[in-house]
This record gives C-alpha cells, structure tokens and sequence, in this order.
C-alpha cells in the first residue's frame, strides 16, 4: 500500500508539472489592432492585406482591422481620438500636425518616394519643369485641390528658379477635363492614380518626376500617438514587424499582392489593381533602403520646404521629434 500511496503521489505531481507547462506555453489572447488607411481599400495598401492573409499578424499575436479612409475621412483624427491604433497619412500631415502641438510620430514611411509627378501631352512640348513658363498649371485650390500637389510643385518652382509670375495656376480637377480638353497645359496627378486612368484611356503623356531634380518627398507614412509608442512599444514592434514583412513579400511576390488586394478593394478591376501595384513598386522598394526605412535628410527637407511656404512656422520640433527610428531598428537592426 505504501508503495502504491508513493506512485500516486510520483504521478500526481508528474501531472501537476505537466499542466503548469503547459499553461506557461499558453498563449495570451491576441492583441486587436486598428489601422486607419489613407484611402479606399486598392493595391495601395496591398502589403497590409498580404500580411493578414499570410497569417503575419497572427504569427505576432494579433488582430487585426482595416479602418477604409476616403472623402471626408481625417485619418489622423482618428487616430488621435483613439478609434485607431495606427494611421497611414501624407507626412505633411505628420509635420503640420506637430506644428500644432498634436502628440503623433512616425514609425515607418512606406512610400520612400512620392506618388506626384506632372503630366503634359506628349506632342506638347513639356518635358521639363522649366517648359511650366508661359503655360497654364492646373495646380490651384478648388473643390478637388490636394495640399501635396501644391506644395510640391511651389517647391519645384523655387529650387529650380522658375519665374512663377509666368506660370498661368487654375484650379486642380481630379477628373482632368481642363487638360483633356487643352484649357491647360500640364497636370498633377499620382502615378498610381491619375496617371493610370489617363494612360488606360489611351493618352500618349510625358511624365515630369519631381525627384528627378531633387526634391524628395515621402507619402504614405505610418504614425502613432506618443501615447502608444511610450506605454506599448512591443506593441509597435510586432505590428512593424509583420506589417514590413508583408510589404516585403508584396515587393517580391506582386501576384499574390494583388490576389490579396482583390479580396478587399471597392473596385474589382484586377488589371486596374495590377497596374497601381506596379507602378508604386519603385516609391516602396528604392534599393536605397529597406522597406519602410527613414532618414533625417529627407525629413528635414519637407520641414524646410512647408517651413518656406508657411504651412508650418518657428519654433517647430526638430525632426527627430517628428520620427523615431527605434522600432525600425528593432526589426532590421541598427544599419550603422
């Protein structure tokens, strides 16, 4: 009997060590995350739905959601008012924003490379900013007017030492009827977006890259709150971690970018769809950094430039107030 009490015993506290190890290698439940997009649901954002798709989220612990932007959406104020856990935005907004004293970083810039070119007809003569003198830009404030637009081309003028008296400015219009119709000469658009609908309704154009002559802006910017980044910074870190490797593997793999992407996107012209993730292939991946990398530079540039046009105004952050690069360097290590 005492030899059975001891196997008893022996054997109950095997079982009581297997359950406690296996109650420490239980998972906690997921953490839910909340994305608010820069605009409706397209290839735009196809690195997100790839990581959903591969399970990179999960594999990180968590949930996550897709919060659509468009008309009317303000993206950073839904992140402010907490409704979103991250945001993508313009990094324009991210400076004007901290110039008004509103407690948001960046944490990764997705585009490394703007989406703004200028477009003319390519029987036009235009092919350089400097052909802008004597010709009509449809650049101006209006119903459709976008701020970058704007900015980016007062900041192509000024560097290049254009005369801006001899540049004739209307109104932006998002459906191009002006420069369709020959009321004006050249047009912002994206490339991702207005350039593919005019170039799929079969507009011969030349394409004008700001870039080209060193102006270098970021666009699609991924922020948080300083709140977040302070009290949840592992938090961060998961979410960059499977977000970037998404992203990498939408860079590597567009066909399976695109099948992700169809799953989501309002519109469901898949060769629409292609067209865009092919064409933001070289704003993601420049070869210059890894996906999602910043740099001091370019951020101080934009702040100079909407320094200059008075869009933001002294005393103003420094620049390492605007971004972070910590959890940047947590998934990819410190590249210095």
């Amino acid at each position: 009997m005492k030899k059975l009490g001891l196997v008893l015993m022996i054997l109950m506290m095997v079982i009581s060590i297997f359950v406690s190890c296996t109650k420490s290698e239980e998972k906690p439940p997921p953490d839910e995350v909340t994305v608010q997009l820069k605009w409706f649901h397209q290839a735009q954002f196809a690195g997100f739905y790839l990581a959903k798709e591969k399970g990179y989220y999960e594999e990180e612990n968590l949930t996550i959601n897709f919060l659509e932007g468009g008309k009317g959406v303000d993206a950073m104020d839904t992140l402010v008012s907490g409704r979103a856990d991250f945001a993508v935005v313009s990094p324009e907004d991210v400076l004007i924003e901290r110039s008004r004293g509103v407690p948001v970083e960046a944490i990764a810039t997705i585009y490394q490379r703007s989406a703004v070119v200028f477009i003319s007809k390519a029987d036009s003569g235009i092919e350089r900013p400097f052909d802008f003198a004597g010709k009509t830009v449809a650049v101006g404030g209006g119903p459709g007017s976008i701020r970058d637009f704007q900015i980016q081309f007062n900041a192509l003028i000024k560097k290049l030492k254009i005369d801006s008296t001899a540049i004739k400015e209307v109104p932006y219009d998002p459906e191009y009827e002006a420069f369709l119709k020959g009321d004006a000469d050249v047009t912002p658009a994206y490339i991702t977006g207005g350039f593919i609908k005019l170039k799929n309704e079969g507009h011969p154009l030349n394409i004008i890259w700001p870039g080209d002559y060193g102006l270098n802006f970021y666009s699609d910017t991924l922020v948080a709150t300083k709140k977040t980044i302070e009290k949840k910074p592992e938090l961060v870190v998961r979410f960059l971690r499977a977000t970037l490797k998404g992203w990498r593997e939408a860079v590597g793999d567009t066909e399976a970018a695109v099948a992700a992407t169809m799953k989501y996107a309002q519109n469901k012209d898949e060769a629409l769809q292609k067209a865009m993730m092919e064409a933001q292939l070289p704003l993601v991946n420049t070869g210059e950094d890894p996906v999602g990398w910043m740099q001091e530079k370019y951020w101080q540039s934009m702040i100079q430039i909407l320094r200059e046009q008075n869009i933001i105004s002294a005393p103003f952050p420094g620049a390492d107030k605007v971004y972070t690069m910590e959890f940047l360097k947590t998934v990819y290590g410190d590249r210095k």
